[in-house]
């Protein structure tokens, strides 16, 4: 069996197991399957690339990996800790989808959607913190300087969506920004608004799909823009 596809089984077993294992509240399973993800997706990215390893993707998911720790063992009052290490990652990230922008060609509708869409994420953020603020004043700083780098990640990500034709490697940073998304927002809303057990499911499957879309956008990156290249010379010749 190739490598590359035996570490995208483990990683795929390893997460459900994780996944059945907060279902069931098993804190067994769950020490013998998390720890797995990350080295999982990090055995793929080496198997699927020739490339030099990318610096930038190597600390965002050694980060993870210790977020993930964090919460593996339970650290008591760790939800700040948890934000500045999955904060880092975004930044990061942030700045490699702003590096791709650079080398798109501008297009106004683009930058209108994707700034229209960042509006939206701000009206949300405004409710969603007005929604704790009384009873967890602490985390109002954070969770704005949080969601003010998230958002711009995923409307960046968007409009390099757009602007490469959908590329194969935009396309998996988009998901990956978008499911990320949808994650903290959970985490955000089961820690200080209410805890509804079944969003914490939905939360954990979407930051484990994340994991595998940005991965997958660092091994495709370098060839975002020779898609596009070939797209934009394709409609020339006609």
């Amino acid at each position: 069996m190739d490598s590359k596809n035996v570490s995208v089984y483990l990683y795929i077993i390893a997460g459900f197991l994780s996944l059945l294992a907060t279902i069931i509240d098993s804190e067994g399973l769950m020490i013998l399957s998390k720890p797995v993800i990350i080295p999982a997706l990090l055995t793929y990215y080496f198997v699927s690339t020739k490339k030099d390893p990318s610096l930038i993707l190597l600390g965002v998911l050694v980060l993870y990996f210790i977020s993930d720790a964090i919460t593996l063992i339970r650290i008591e009052d760790a939800v700040l800790y948890i934000m500045i290490l999955d904060f880092i990652p975004y930044f990061l990230l942030l700045i490699t989808v702003s590096k791709d922008t650079s080398q798109c060609a501008f297009r106004l509708k683009n930058l209108f959607i994707a700034s229209l869409l960042f509006l939206i994420l701000m009206v949300a953020m405004y409710f969603l913190v007005d929604s704790f603020r009384l009873q967890q004043p602490d985390f109002v700083i954070p969770v704005i300087s949080y969601g003010v780098f998230l958002a711009l990640f995923v409307c960046v990500s968007f409009y390099n969506y757009f602007a490469t034709n959908f590329s194969d490697a935009a396309s998996f940073i988009f998901f990956a920004a978008l499911f990320g998304l949808i994650a903290d927002v959970i985490f955000v809303m089961t820690t200080m608004v209410f805890n509804v057990k079944a969003l914490t499911y939905i939360e954990f499957a979407f930051q484990f799909i994340s994991y595998f879309y940005i991965v997958a956008y660092f091994i495709d990156r370098d060839t975002m823009f020779v898609e596009e290249n070939l797209e934009q010379n394709s409609i020339a010749s006609k």
